[in-house]
């Protein structure tokens, strides 16, 4: 495997796990989770440069089904993610306190509103690239020839993860969150950081799975 390639998915699966730990902020704290966006901004620009090349190829060539689809969720989440890191820096308690700017219930409202959008859509981008993770997974672990008990396990995991994850999605008020009916995001303090892990990481399996299987169905109808 190329060094290249190794690293962009080293630095997808950081941006990953840190964007979860981002969501749990009154478990980590307000210190933490300002230094923990600092660094999730840093790999998003390291992210975007190694994938230079994509930006370059955004008005050549012929848009099927699946480049238009692949195109909107790209810029949808770049567009989540600058949101996100512009409304983290205008209400800034600690790391940009200095800056002095205020964003008061604007910036709160968009740094809700895009950790959500971008919490879907980095799930939807990883649906849609999930095929070359496998494949790369695969080629890690050395395996080469199928395995029909195999396949038949990571497909029924992939259900229990799906239908949980759909309970999950209403337990957490995710839908909610997606069109900001609620202002504050009302913490549970009772919970502990394992089960809010499980929660949102079965959301995003959800979406995952479903955004894998559609892009499986358009491959075969095209």
């Amino acid at each position: 495997m190329k060094t290249k390639t190794l690293c962009k998915m080293v630095i997808d699966l950081v941006m990953t796990i840190l964007m979860l730990v981002l969501m749990a902020c009154r478990l980590t704290g307000n210190t933490i989770h300002e230094l923990l966006g600092v660094s999730l901004f840093i790999l998003f620009i390291v992210h975007n440069i190694l994938n230079w090349g994509w930006y370059k190829t955004l008005l050549k060539g012929r848009y099927n089904t699946l480049r238009v689809l692949h195109t909107a969720v790209n810029i949808l989440l770049l567009a989540a993610m600058l949101a996100l890191m512009i409304s983290g820096v205008m209400f800034s308690r600690t790391v940009f306190a200095f800056m002095d700017l205020n964003g008061g219930l604007f910036a709160r409202k968009l740094h809700m509103l895009s950790t959500y959008w971008g919490f879907i859509l980095i799930s939807v981008h990883l649906g849609m690239h999930w095929g070359v993770i496998m494949d790369t997974a695969r080629k890690l672990a050395n395996i080469t020839a199928p395995n029909r008990n195999r396949t038949f396990t990571l497909r029924i995991m992939a259900v229990l993860i799906t239908v949980y994850g759909v309970y999950a999605s209403f337990n957490r008020d995710v839908g909610s969150k997606l069109i900001l009916y609620y202002t504050y995001d009302f913490w549970n303090f009772d919970q502990s950081l394992v089960f809010f892990s499980v929660d949102y990481l079965s959301i995003m399996g959800l979406y995952v799975c479903v955004t894998y299987y559609t892009v499986r169905l358009i491959q075969q109808r095209s």
